[in-house]
């Protein structure tokens, strides 16, 4: 028993520091792009072409998050009360899931800063950001909802299970709610949108954090 705990302390912690840097790796790739959420092609690519290298650090950001996803949810199922549970490797399958949807995601805005290069006509890449941003979208839209969803279902199992504390799961029923008080105050009082969605954004990264913190202080 000893054993076990001196091997899975270590792995808890690091796969806990993970899951915060997949937090916040995922809130700033965010707040780094022009206007999270956004469909509207010429937007994009206007505000992309103007501020291209933030853009390219959202993509590695991006990136980096989906990464530092798999150790967090491998040491979360490894070195925690969750081990063995059905239902929390349901719940890791998806935000699983949800994190190569997300590396997906960050291809999109790549070729979105690609596609606004010097020397690029944009009239030309318009087409085909169309096709990017409309039916070819769904490709990625489960895998992120997958994300959303999975990420509830894990902070609601590990809070159960006294990985984490009950603010987890709360976190993503305050995102949610947002989100809907958000779409509300952007019809009726003007709220900027960005300001909506990174508050939503932030209070679904602050479920990670929860859930990675938590890990941090378990023991076996």
């Amino acid at each position: 028993m000893e054993a076990s705990a001196r091997v899975s302390e270590p792995v808890s912690r690091v796969a806990g520091a993970c899951l915060v840097g997949a937090a916040i790796a995922f809130w700033l790739a965010w707040f780094l792009m022009p206007l999270p959420g956004t469909t509207d092609t010429a937007f994009i690519l206007e505000q992309v072409g103007a501020s291209r290298e933030r853009v390219f650090a959202s993509v590695a950001a991006q990136l980096v998050s989906s990464a530092l996803f798999v150790p967090g949810l491998l040491g979360l199922l490894a070195g925690s009360a969750l081990r063995g549970s059905r239902g929390g490797f349901a719940a890791a399958s998806l935000v699983g899931i949800g994190a190569t949807g997300l590396a997906a995601d960050a291809i999109y805005h790549l070729l979105a800063f690609e596609m606004t290069a010097p020397g690029v006509t944009r009239e030309v890449m318009v087409p085909l950001m169309d096709r990017f941003q409309g039916a070819d979208l769904w490709f990625v839209t489960p895998q992120l909802l997958a994300l959303l969803g999975g990420t509830g279902w894990l902070a609601w199992a590990a809070a159960r299970a006294g990985v984490a504390p009950w603010r987890a799961p709360r976190w993503v029923w305050l995102a949610l709610a947002a989100v809907l008080a958000g779409a509300v105050a952007v019809r009726a009082a003007g709220l900027p949108r960005r300001v909506v969605a990174m508050t939503v954004l932030g209070l679904f990264s602050l479920a990670l954090v929860e859930l990675g913190a938590g890990l941090w202080r378990a023991r076996s």
